[in-house]
């Protein structure tokens, strides 16, 4: 699988514990019933919990189908300090490696 990049972010300040927040320059558009993936690149450690998408997780809106839905869920990339071409799609165990979004849904005018 391949994947278009929509938008990008560098972290500054982060820290060895806690969450870790970053935001785009500009909003990301996004359309309904379309699967998009959110993703980071460590060239260092990073979190993981094993089995967390065995189930889907769903809140407000949006969707994050169970691992077996959507034939791996939890994905990741190796690739040391070159992330470009990078597309995370491998997956291990169901695992989340905590990149999530902020969402802000934009009333229909």
């Amino acid at each position: 699988s391949t994947g278009t990049r929509l938008a990008t972010a560098t972290f500054s300040n982060t820290t060895a514990s806690g969450w870790q927040t970053v935001n785009f320059a500009t909003p990301v558009t996004i359309a309904a019933n379309t699967t998009y993936v959110a993703s980071y690149h460590t060239t260092g450690a990073y979190v993981a919990t094993n089995r967390f998408f065995t189930n889907g997780v769903s809140n407000g809106p949006l969707t994050a189908p169970s691992s077996a839905a959507a034939g791996g869920n939890g994905v990741y990339a190796y690739g040391g300090s070159a992330t470009t071409g990078l597309f995370p799609t491998s997956t291990y165990d169901s695992a989340n490696y905590y990149a999530d979004v902020v969402f802000r849904p934009q009333l229909a005018s």
